[in-house]
């Protein structure tokens, strides 16, 4: 799949983020897990907490073969499906299982239970992990791997459950916000309140689907790719806005703005390195704008572990623009 050529909202961008060999396909059924009421972070409970998932592939004799894919900001396991993000996964070996992160309108959000209040990344992750525990009846997973905020979630995983996993695979993600980023996600988050303050959604949804499609690509791609002569038709489609409630949105928003791995360690990167144990292989794109790539660079060096660092100017979407190449890496690094 690749965006050349055609013009996409910057929440369809996100569904072209791997490889352009990446092959779409056709989504096993949803399932709801029932979580029951889950004390937050904050020490607020969110009453009947529920995620989406879905399975792909056969749990081998040992139960040893799991691999979780938590989805991305604004994200669907659906849209893992479509985009062809799973690709990377080969479920004729690994029991895949993807996961509906909390607020992206499939799993306990703002817009579907009453009860919902601000969750962090590692309430995401302690849901997930209650999923695979309690309700799959899973005591260990072979590897997680996420792309975004999903690439969030996998460092929070591999800090908050060291000895839960035994690889892991951050795809554009990052252990904590750089300063670029807080500038960035607190932008969209002002504009929503700013626009929906005068009770006007659309102009919510208009103003963060601009935002977003001036951080997905960087500049250097647009001066590639647009053209001055298609500027009017891009910023057109930017305003198209995004296809999810701004409740939803500002929820998952909040959450990736409190993500910070070392919280429970003092503040110290450096300490909540020591306690991971997983194998990893940290993917990052060097023009990315919308997470920027040196937090993840530094966690990655703290842990001795590699960086794919893809040098294109296709920004946050630079596996799109790889031939292959993260792909055939996260590929052979799982196998």
């Amino acid at each position: 799949m690749s965006v050349t050529g055609k013009w996409i909202t910057a929440a369809a961008a996100l569904c072209v983020i791997l490889s352009t060999t990446a092959r779409a396909a056709e989504p096993p059924p949803l399932q709801m897990g029932a979580i029951g009421d889950l004390t937050l972070e904050s020490g607020e409970v969110l009453r009947d907490a529920k995620l989406g998932y879905r399975t792909e592939g056969t749990l081998n004799a040992e139960r040893s073969n799991a691999i979780l894919f938590p989805t991305w900001f604004t994200g669907t396991t659906a849209a893992l499906y479509a985009a062809g993000a799973v690709a990377t996964i080969d479920t004729s070996k690994f029991f895949l299982i993807t996961v509906d992160a909390f607020g992206n309108g499939v799993s306990s959000s703002p817009s579907n239970n009453d009860s919902f209040t601000d969750v962090t990344i590692r309430d995401m992750v302690r849901a997930e992990y209650a999923l695979v525990t309690e309700v799959l009846g899973l005591d260990h997973l072979y590897a997680v791997t996420g792309i975004s905020m999903g690439g969030m979630q996998t460092f929070e995983w591999i800090t908050a459950y060291p000895d839960f996993m035994d690889k892991a695979v951050p795809i554009v993600g990052s252990p904590r916000l750089a300063s670029y980023d807080v500038l960035l996600w607190e932008t969209e988050l002002e504009a929503i309140a700013l626009a929906r303050a005068g009770g006007d959604e659309a102009r919510a949804s208009a103003l963060v689907g601009m935002i977003s499609s001036l951080a997905l690509w960087s500049p250097d791609y647009h001066a590639r790719k647009t053209p001055r002569a298609k500027s009017a038709a891009f910023l057109r489609t930017a305003k198209a806005g995004v296809g999810q409630t701004m409740s939803d949105r500002a929820s998952q928003l909040r959450a990736m703005l409190a993500h910070d791995v070392s919280k429970p360690f003092g503040g110290s990167l450096e300490k909540a390195a020591g306690a991971v144990k997983a194998e990893v292989l940290n993917v990052v794109s060097r023009a990315d704008h919308m997470v920027t790539p040196a937090p993840a660079i530094r966690f990655a060096e703290l842990l001795g572990a590699e960086s794919l660092l893809l040098e294109n100017d296709c920004g946050h979407l630079a596996t799109s623009c790889d031939g292959g190449r993260s792909t055939e890496a996260i590929r052979k690094f799982l196998e």
